[in-house]
């Protein structure tokens, strides 16, 4: 059985496991010589957070040769090429979302998978045409790239670290 498997982009996982690592320096930073009010609000910050991490880091589609495992936090769908019904693309700006509609409902594949292009292609390759739109052929001959969530992910980060430069230096 040829397993391959994509993933969430690296270039965004990296980021927000620095936004997480900085969180919990702070909040760390907070327990010991801060007010209840940073230590309340830290921690609030940190669970959203630390939920969005780890689902970006679980997510994952598998090809299967039967069909194709879609894993998410503390879940996995398996769907078999048969119960694929219909695939379809909407495209928002530089954001493309994959709609594949089943007989046991629909199921959503956005662009921040890594090597998305491939992902679509493997979609599109095992089904029949009458079942996969003509955006969705578009997405595999030119694929959008969404930089947004990086780069925002990058800015927190980066705003984190001054916070924890400040609050260390400044003391």
């Amino acid at each position: 059985m040829n397993e391959v498997s994509h993933r969430i982009r690296r270039s965004f996982v990296l980021p927000l496991s620095a936004v997480l690592v900085l969180l919990v320096a702070l909040a760390a930073l907070a327990f010991c010589r801060g007010t209840p009010m940073e230590r309340v609000f830290l921690s609030l910050v940190f669970i959203p957070v630390a939920l969005v991490w780890g689902e970006a880091v679980s997510r994952r589609v598998t090809f299967r040769d039967d069909g194709l495992v879609i894993r998410k936090f503390w879940r996995a769908k398996p769907l078999r090429w048969e119960d694929v019904t219909h695939v379809g693309a909407l495209v928002m700006r530089k954001k493309v979302y994959l709609l594949l509609t089943t007989t046991r409902g629909f199921f959503i594949l956005s662009n921040e998978y890594e090597r998305f292009a491939d992902l679509v292609r493997g979609i599109v390759a095992r089904l029949d045409g009458e079942r996969v739109e003509a955006e969705v052929v578009r997405q595999t001959e030119s694929p959008l790239n969404n930089p947004a969530n990086v780069v925002a992910a990058w800015v927190a980060a980066a705003v984190l670290a001054v916070i924890l430069y400040l609050k260390v230096f400044s003391a």
